[in-house]
């Protein structure tokens, strides 16, 4: 179950990066005001970085074994 949710997950992430770069390419060619560009850009890599640090999350945070011992 663990790995399909993990496949679910690593999905989304590329679906959403694949919005984001698009979303940022077509900012670039149709804005011409700097400072709302600029604002775009700003909102377009706070989403990537939001969605990488989920899905990371999410895909590595149960990796590890219930039977490790802490040092």
């Amino acid at each position: 179950m663990a790995k399909i949710i993990r496949v679910i997950v690593a999905f989304s992430w590329l679906v959403t990066t694949g919005f984001v770069v698009f979303l940022t390419y077509s900012t670039l060619q149709t804005e011409p005001n700097p400072q709302a560009l600029w604002g775009w850009l700003v909102m377009c890599a706070l989403t990537f970085i939001s969605a990488t640090f989920l899905a990371y999350t999410t895909i590595f945070g149960g990796s590890h074994g219930a039977h490790q011992e802490e040092d």
